[in-house]
């Protein structure tokens, strides 16, 4: 009996300490009315970052989840009810994210990414979400790096190099700048 009060009165002292730890950085609205919120906990090597959706906390690199991301924020922005960020973690590539709750489905969905330059400009539309990088690492002879997500498909592997802005068509556009 002494130790599972030993034990309740342990983690009940530890879990505020680990959560007064973890700041909001932004909280973003969702198309479905919901919040998103982008959170870090600071360290002497850097930030690392989480995701806190529909009452739960993940770490916000879902695609290696093995990693364990630890560096400064260099974009963090709602716009578009799109939460998108990117921490640079090792020079000089940066990784990062697109979140949004698709405006038919309500599924969420995500682009991840990793390049050497920011983002520039975000294309949404109910269908597909396309981020549009441009090529500062030269990795493809094009002048811009798309990553595309398609609703039904979601995210390709690779971005697609391209000379030209992608056209709008039926995408809003938003210039990250």
């Amino acid at each position: 009996m002494n130790k599972v009060f030993f034990l309740s009165l342990i983690t009940l002292m530890c879990h505020p300490a680990w959560a007064d730890s973890q700041k909001t950085l932004l909280a973003c609205p969702l198309s479905d009315g919901t919040k998103i919120a982008l959170l870090a906990i600071s360290s002497a090597d850097g930030q690392r970052l989480f995701v806190k959706f529909d009452g739960k906390i993940e770490t916000a690199f879902t695609d290696m989840p093995d990693e364990d991301f630890v560096g400064d924020v260099r974009l963090a922005k709602c716009t578009g009810a799109t939460l998108i960020f990117a921490l640079s973690y090792g020079s000089p590539y940066t990784k990062g994210v697109v979140l949004r709750k698709n405006p038919t489905s309500r599924v969420l969905e995500r682009i991840n990414f990793a390049e050497k330059a920011l983002p520039r400009f975000l294309y949404l539309s109910a269908e597909q979400m396309r981020l549009v990088i441009p090529n500062e690492g030269y990795e493809v002879p094009e002048q811009y790096l798309v990553y595309d997500y398609f609703s039904r498909k979601h995210q390709s592997d690779e971005p697609q190099g391209f000379d030209v802005l992608p056209d709008q068509g039926e995408f809003t556009v938003i210039d990250l700048k």
